[in-house]
């Protein structure tokens, strides 16, 4: 039992200082080398993000989604695209928000999908 118990603490031990070791090695081999000293660089500039659009779930906003999907050739419309795009608008003006949007988004996607 005494023998069991030593192994056992043996090979807890080892297993320890293993994984120290191997931690201490890939850390090493992750991180870059330091960056030698060779004066100032300048970059360029990159151009900077596009504006953020912060959506809602408004009427104001299902509304525009709607003149989105306006803007594209109506004549031009898929039937699947023109009656998403109704459900969505009417269901926006009974007050079901975001089922609306959801329609007209749907709509905007397929549109999107259709169009060169």
């Amino acid at each position: 039992m005494r023998r069991s118990l030593l192994l056992a603490l043996m090979l807890t031990l080892g297993s320890i200082a293993t994984t120290a070791i191997a931690t201490r090695l890939s850390a090493q081999a992750v991180l870059p080398p330091p960056p030698q000293d060779e004066g100032r660089r300048i970059l360029p500039v990159l151009p900077g993000p596009k504006p953020v659009v912060i959506t809602s779930d408004s009427a104001a906003f299902c509304f525009r989604l709607s003149r989105v999907i306006e803007s594209y050739n109506k004549d031009t419309l898929p039937r699947m695209v023109s009656q998403l795009q109704e459900e969505g608008t009417d269901l926006c003006r009974q007050g079901l928000v975001r089922s609306g949007i959801s329609r007209l988004r749907r709509a905007i996607i397929s549109l999107k999908r259709t169009s060169p």
